[in-house]
């Protein structure tokens, strides 16, 4: 006795289905890093800002970077941006820093709702 009494094509239309969905890559689709300006411990000299790269769009509204001191306290006045003209790319703009070491912590929420996040420090010669 069969479970399930499919015919011949409806089993090829669920596999149709099933491959078309495997094979999506923006299905579920998580932002992920792919470069940063610092990168990810780098001896920088007064970097401008911070920008992240990342695999997919991001969704303005959620998604954010901040900076934070050797001693945890928050280094930017400002919050961070979705880039315009590329929505993969966020920006946060950076005072004058001190000498010292840096923490990044990014929080990117791809357009479909997904989200990540990380860390990484650089250092300010």
């Amino acid at each position: 006795m069969k479970l399930f009494d499919f015919s011949s094509s409806t089993q090829r239309a669920l596999m149709s289905g099933a491959v078309a969905l495997a094979m999506s890559p923006t299905v579920f689709a998580h932002a992920h890093l792919i470069s940063s300006v610092p990168a990810a411990n780098a001896e920088a000299v007064a970097p401008a800002d911070v920008i992240i790269h990342f695999t997919e769009p991001l969704e303005p509204a959620f998604s954010r970077i901040t900076l934070a001191d050797a001693s945890g306290k928050s280094a930017t006045p400002t919050a961070s941006t979705v880039d315009h003209a590329d929505a993969r790319a966020m920006r946060l703009a950076l005072p004058a820093l001190t000498s010292g070491r840096y923490a990044v912590h990014w929080i990117a929420v791809a357009i479909d709702g997904h989200r990540t996040q990380g860390d990484f420090a650089f250092n300010v010669q």
